[in-house]
């Protein structure tokens, strides 16, 4: 099946399957909320676990929540590896806050992608923005590892 004929609950059980089989990022509070070909939606809420000393969620934290956005924004076409990104980080993000990370893809080139990232406290408030950038990557097709399940 193509990823063009995938239908949306089918390609959102898949990005299930493939956050539960992430043993790193399955031990943080990360809820898929949308998916589409080329775009994803994840939250998560700052608990105790992913607070920094100074009170405020931790910026690997926020930067985890950012690749598994831009992974599952990937994952249409299978398994989608980070090569890169540039997540500029804006304002803190406290306790107890959702954040939600927004993945979107701008390019394909063959098997590499590039996708805008944006990290917020309020959909659609660009003064709520906690982090932005870019993440690429490269799809593992043709290389013996699928992951397309």
């Amino acid at each position: 099946m193509s990823h063009e004929e995938m239908s949306p609950e089918r390609l959102r059980e898949r990005i299930l399957r493939m956050f539960a089989r992430n043993a790193f990022s399955g031990t943080m509070p990360l809820r898929l909320v949308e998916a589409g070909v080329g775009r994803a939606v994840v939250a998560m809420e700052v608990g105790p676990q992913q607070m920094n000393g100074h009170g405020t969620c931790h910026g690997g934290a926020l930067w985890t929540l950012a690749d598994m956005a831009f992974g599952a924004a990937g994952y249409y076409d299978g398994t989608i590896l980070t090569m890169g990104s540039d997540l500029t980080f804006i304002r803190p993000a406290p306790g107890g806050a959702t954040v939600h990370g927004a993945a979107a893809q701008i390019s394909r080139r063959g098997l590499s992608g590039l996708f805008t990232v944006e990290l917020t406290l309020e959909p659609g408030n660009p003064d709520a923005v906690v982090a932005a950038g870019t993440f690429s990557g490269r799809w593992l097709r043709g290389q013996g590892h699928d992951g397309r399940t």
